[in-house]
């Protein structure tokens, strides 16, 4: 007897929880979201794998025409100027505290920058 009002307790809950979840769709409506979920992920990765595709593909053919129209030598020279032009910029200070202290070569206070 204790396990049939357990169960009939148990349906309860769950009717009323479906009643109270009816404006999502109730139990249907989250297994609804939770698919539409799923197909926009799988969507997005094979736009993902799509996209990958198309890049190797014009990879391979700016390369073929690079070799059929002699252009590596150019092309090297192109890529060497792009990397000469690439600056590692330099860390500055964070205050002129700082850069005092290593232009003087001894610590100073905030009172004495500020004088």
């Amino acid at each position: 007897m204790a396990s049939i009002q357990r169960l009939t307790k148990r349906v309860n809950e769950l009717e009323e929880w479906t009643k109270e979840n009816e404006m999502t769709g109730g139990p249907n409506g989250v297994l609804d979201t939770f698919i539409f979920l799923l197909n926009g992920m799988k969507q997005a990765q094979n736009q993902q794998t799509a996209a990958g595709q198309q890049l190797q593909q014009f990879r391979g053919l700016a390369f073929e025409f690079i070799e059929q129209h002699e252009l590596g030598d150019e092309w090297n020279e192109f890529i060497k100027e792009k990397d000469d032009k690439k600056e590692v910029p330099e860390e500055k200070p964070e205050s002129e505290e700082i850069s005092e202290e290593d232009a003087k070569g001894e610590e100073t206070s905030k009172q004495e920058t500020k004088e």
